[in-house]
């Protein structure tokens, strides 16, 4: 469409940015939150989260205006208090593993359940949420199951 009040302005583009037709995917995706002991420094939560192989890992920073308390001026330390990870369940029994070996060294708790998402063809995910949750202790890591909607918090 060309502008009336000026001709030589060229027809404004009417095509779809993208020829995607689906409005989301929906799927089940194993989600895992781990709270550090203590805050680690980002490589070293890296590293201990190397445990559990082949996630998407999102590490969890306090923000900087949260940080009021300390007047010095300088940047917030790099120190990650927890972390959150993603992604499909490939070998339960490789993830029980990983899951003791963080209990046994730098978790102070660990969430880990199969969650249902809806996401949107911008890339945005919408979670759902827990169905229900089952709290067992750190040394029961062989009682999770992998069941769609259930959350087990080991602490």
């Amino acid at each position: 469409m060309t502008d009336p009040a000026n001709p030589t302005t060229p027809p404004a583009s009417t095509a779809p940015t993208s020829t995607r037709t689906d409005k989301g995917v929906r799927g089940f995706e194993l989600d895992i939150h781990v709270a550090f002991t203590q805050p680690l420094p980002a490589a070293q939560a890296r590293a201990a989260l190397l445990t559990l192989d082949g996630f998407t890992v999102d590490l969890y920073r306090p923000h900087p205006a949260a940080l009021h308390a300390d007047q010095s001026g300088g940047d917030a330390p790099d120190e990650v208090p927890s972390a959150r990870l993603t992604g499909p369940l490939r070998d339960p029994e490789a993830l029980r593993a990983g899951l003791s070996a963080l209990l046994g060294g730098p978790a102070r708790y660990v969430e880990v359940g199969v969650r249902g998402f809806l996401r949107s063809a911008a890339g945005q995910t919408e979670w759902m949420p827990w169905k229900r949750n089952a709290v067992l202790p750190r040394a029961d890591v062989a009682r999770v199951t992998f069941e769609e909607g259930v959350r087990f918090v080991l602490e």
